[in-house]
């Protein structure tokens, strides 16, 4: 039966090493090879192998020549590496791979009854003499020194149980150098810690003699102390002690291989400090003392060193592989950093260090570092109206430092300060987050920083944080002003947000700040606006001006004003299409306050333009108009500037921008619904307006906000622009006030017509009167609706746009504009809006203009093929947020509850078509509340039409059930239908 055996020979130029065989035993003949064993040989047949079998075969498959060739070679095949290895190779990377392997070899045969042998270089055959015994426990290195004056005798035996052996002059052979491994006669002797180096002074003598003083105090220090920290040393002349004091913890401030800082901790057994890597059980101090040599044994004190590793980690500390610390901030920062924030760290937990008997070493690059605890000092006044006076001191022991030394630090980001004793403050890193902004945005007087009061958000934060000796002024409050009873003469009950909206205005003004209102579209930024003006023009606007629909003329100078509040007027500013609905609104909403609308012939570039308007509470403009006579409005004070749909002056560059920014008021307010539309130099140019000079000059905005945000995605940059905003920017969504809103809310929106479109539209309107006049006479009733219907109808389309008339028509449509505009708002705050309209030719002009900008619809008509797959294209595909709709063809039979906005593009007589065409977006399946816009052009037929719709008269009743309601009126009212 074979047997299973472990043979240590010498291989090929790659010195020795071992193999295991199955192999037959033979009385008085030698041993037989029967085969290499390898995994391949256990996997076939597992039982057969013990757990010790297998353990070797796998450790001793690491070494086959195919494994190294595999781990060390490049060569082509395995006898070109076996040939070629390069020495340097072989010592250093090959032999130590190899040599560690066999020590756990010799290890598990130490235990194990597992025979091994040791076949001689040269010898073919193998034989049961060749065994080799292993002792199962290792040998112990025993070393003599005896000192007699200047004079010392150094020896080294080794003891193996209980018997003391000798290598000199036996010429043992090396298997393993660290830790040896050491095979003398047929035994093999393995140490622990023991190197095969300390044997070559013995292998020619039995002992050393060393003469002199100096020589052997160096030889005790450098050699004999590191033989006393390990191994049993016999002798005279010295003593040994053993001392159980716990270590003194140290850390040292340095650099690891990527130049990274990192916190070193060493321990100080005695005298001597050292690294916690070291392996070993014990350390060792040497003195010398009266001639007398003494070494001190400290044990290792492992309970308090992983007590120290622990106590740096559950503080903040990250420890790494090499077992340095280092700041988490640090280590997630590949590249090389300075040592701030372990230096801040130092500084933040000196209490937890010297509680714990810590030592720190922080001198780093000839830098040395102040740690003493640091103490912030404010104290803030209000100096004057408008500015907060911010003094401050900075204790940094033994200095005290005014605070504002530190601007060109923390606004460069600079955490090194020196001290006048040429020391370091490192910056504590939250100054940067938390002081950024004050020195910014604030100005430097001497010692002090002057703060604008529209900082005062800035200022609150200081009073909650833990800052000693800080004294605040009384800060603006909008608490204050949430019990802001509503003006007297309002013609409307808000809704609880824009109660809140209003109140948040009044604190505005109150505190001298400008706001911008930036409620979805459809939340009524006009009545909260014209809340806050009749509630400015209280005192003396309780009733309304006797001529309120005439406006006096700009040339009587001499008019007993109705304005008496002592307030100048506000000015209004807004799109050419919005200047017909703040009209109706006010007059709606605030009877009280007198308006005067600054546009067409009312218009005039005049020095005393401000002795008409100063009887006006309310002035109405349009940006271009502004822009051209800009040098008349800057001649006079306002109360109040408004700019509505302030998107308009989003670009600091235009013409527009600039004729705003002229405009001196007490008070500034912005109304839109898009405050970015573009890219956040809008929300700049807007905010610069209501509160000049608040995110500082563009340049300033661009480099600090707008490209760290925008481009780099800067989080902590995007923090402070929403902290500096807030309290100025108030914006409310559909969602947010959704319980406050009813299921529908219907608006209707007044277009005034374009310049040209009204010139086409009049001479049309007179054309079609007088041939109505001439014609009327002479037909029957039913020939007269006819024919009224038919003029009807081209007025209607002349008043939506000229183009759907007259198809060379290039000028533009007021109301095409307008829907144009708030179009592009709703889809730009991601709402979905059906379009309906009478005219398929509307709604072409329409998809025309969509196209341009890029803007996706679906349409349905008539004549639309495969109704239910342009259905399924709004509904199911989010970025189609347009459906275009004929009143015809969507009056009935669709579900478009994804909609939440519904635009009715033109009156008509019949109400309940109107019902159906809002119900497709209102009807069950709806969560969301609806918002209806119903355009109208101003001095128009369509005017007249919603006029008889809000009658709700037997006539319009009548209108409901029949195709040409104007069948129901007489040759009088169809006349009067037409004037």
């Amino acid at each position: 039966m074979d047997s299973f055996i472990v043979v240590f020979t010498n291989r090929l130029n790659i010195g020795l090493a071992a193999t295991a065989y199955h192999a037959m035993f033979h009385e008085n003949s030698p041993i037989e090879l029967l085969e290499h064993v390898t995994p391949e040989h256990i996997q076939k047949d597992d039982s057969s192998y013990n757990p010790d079998e297998k353990e070797i075969v796998k450790l001793l498959h690491t070494i086959s020549d195919k494994e190294l060739f595999k781990k060390f070679s490049r060569d082509n095949n395995l006898r070109e590496f076996k040939n070629n290895i390069p020495p340097k190779i072989l010592n250093e990377r090959i032999r130590p791979y190899i040599e560690d392997k066999m020590y756990k070899l010799v290890k598990i045969l130490s235990s194990s009854k597992t025979q091994a042998f040791y076949k001689q270089s040269g010898y073919s055959n193998l034989y049961s003499t060749d065994k080799l015994r292993i002792p199962p426990l290792p040998c112990k290195p025993v070393f003599r020194v005896d000192i007699d004056g200047e004079e010392m005798h150094y020896s080294l035996k080794f003891k193996q149980g209980n018997e003391f052996i000798s290598f000199h002059q036996k010429n043992p052979e090396i298997i393993c150098h660290d830790p040896a491994v050491i095979k003398c006669d047929q035994k093999i002797y393995f140490f622990n810690l023991f190197d095969s180096g300390k044997l070559k002074p013995f292998k020619e003598k039995e002992y050393i003699h060393l003469k002199g003083e100096r020589v052997i105090d160096t030889y005790m220090e450098k050699f004999i102390s590191n033989v006393v920290e390990l191994f049993e040393v016999q002798g005279t002349g010295f003593s040994v002690e053993n001392i159980e004091d716990r270590p003194l913890p140290s850390l040292y401030l340095e650099k690891n291989l990527a130049l990274q800082p990192v916190l070193r901790t060493r321990f100080t057994y005695g005298h001597r400090t050292v690294d916690p890597n070291r392996k070993t059980n014990v350390f060792v101090d040497y003195i010398k003392k009266d001639g007398h040599y003494i070494f001190r044994r400290f044990p290792r004190d492992f309970e308090t060193e992983h007590k120290i590793s622990d106590l740096l980690q559950e503080n903040g500390l990250v420890q790494t592989e090499d077992m340095l610390f280092m700041h988490p901030d640090d280590k997630e920062n590949s590249t090389p950093a300075g040592p701030e924030n372990l230096i801040e760290w130092i500084r933040d937990n000196q209490s937890v260090l010297s509680e714990n008997r810590i030592k720190t070493v922080l001198k780093v690059d000839e830098k040395q570092f102040n740690i003493a605890p640091v103490k912030v000092l404010f104290e803030t006044e209000t100096d004057e109206m408008d500015w907060f006076d911010i003094k401050s001191i900075i204790e940094v022991p033994p200095f005290s430092i005014p605070f504002v030394k530190f601007r060109k630090n923390i606004l460069n980001g600079d955490r090194n300060y020196q001290l006048p004793d040429g020391s370091i403050f490192i910056i504590p890193k939250s100054w940067f987050s938390k002081y950024t902004d004050l020195f910014n945005f604030g100005q430097t007087d001497g010692d002090n920083i002057k703060l604008p009061k529209t900082y005062y958000h800035l200022l609150e934060e200081l009073n909650s944080e833990e800052i000693e000796g800080i004294s605040t002024p009384e800060l603006p409050q909008i608490s204050e002003h949430k019990t802001t009873p509503l003006p007297g003469g309002l013609n409307a009950t808000l809704r609880p947000y824009q109660v809140e909206g209003f109140q948040w205005m009044e604190f505005l003004k109150a505190n001298n700040f400008g706001g911008i209102l930036a409620d979805d579209m459809g939340l009524g930024k006009t009545l909260q606006t014209i809340t806050l003006l009749l509630h400015t023009y209280k005192d003396n606007s309780q009733e309304a001006p006797k001529n309120q629909n005439s406006q006096l003329s700009l040339f009587e100078s001499h008019i007993e004003g109705f304005n008496q509040s002592g307030r100048p007027p506000s000015l209004i500013v807004m799109p050419t299409s919005l200047v017909h609905n703040w009209d109706n609104e006010i007059k709606k909403f605030a009877p009280a306050l007198k308006t005067y609308i600054y546009t067409g012939s009312n218009r005039a570039r005049s020095k005393d333009l401000w002795k008409i308007l100063r009887h006006y509470h309310v002035v109405i403009t349009t940006y271009g108009i502004l822009r051209n006579d800009v040098e008349y409005f800057t001649q006079m004070p306002w109360e109040y500037l408004i700019l509505d749909e302030s998107q308009n002056i989003k670009n600091p560059a235009s013409k527009g921008y600039e004729a705003v920014s002229q405009i001196k008021a007490a008070n500034y307010l912005a109304l839109t619904g898009t405050p970015i539309e573009n890219s956040l130099t809008d929300l700049w140019a807007q905010m610069n307006i209501v509160n000049h000079g608040i995110l500082k000059s563009l340049s300033f905005f661009r480099k600090f906000f707008e490209t760290p945000i925008s481009k780099n995605g800067d989080e902590e940059k995007e923090a402070h622009l929403q902290k500096i905003i807030n309290p100025f920017l108030l914006r409310r969504t559909k969602e947010m006030v959704a319980k406050d809103l009813p299921p529908i809310m219907e608006q209707v929106v007044y277009c005034d017509m374009s310049p040209e479109q009204k010139e086409i539209y009049d001479r049309e309107k007179s054309g079609i009167r007088n041939n109505l006049l001439k014609s009327f006479d002479n037909m029957r009733h039913n020939e007269q609706a006819i024919l009224a219907l038919q003029a009807l109808t081209r007025l209607r389309q002349l008043a939506n746009h000229p183009a759907m008339v007259e198809d060379d028509f290039k000028g533009s449509s007021g109301k095409f504009d307008q829907i144009i505009e708030s179009l592009e708002n709703i889809i730009s705050e991601h709402h979905h809006v059906l379009i309906f309209s009478s005219f398929v030719k509307d709604l072409e002009l329409l998809e025309t203009e969509l196209k341009k900008r890029k803007i996706e619809y679906a349409k349905l008509i008539g004549s639309t093929q495969k109704r239910d797959k342009v259905i399924d294209r709004f509904n199911k595909n989010d970025n189609v947020k347009v459906f275009l709709i004929s009143l015809k063809a969507g009056g009935v039979g669709l579900n478009l509850t994804k909609a939440d906005y519904v635009f009715m593009l033109n009156p008509w007589w019949n109400p309940a078509a109107e019902a159906q065409a809002i119900n497709r977006a209102h009807r069950i399946g709806q969560t969301r509340n609806v918002f209806v816009y119903r355009f109208i052009s101003t001095e128009t037929i369509e005017e007249k039409i919603a006029l008889l719709q809000d009658k709700k008269n037997k006539l319009a009743e009548a209108f409901v059930n029949t195709t040409n309601p104007l069948r129901e009126m007489n040759a009088e009212e169809i006349k009067e239908l037409f004037s």
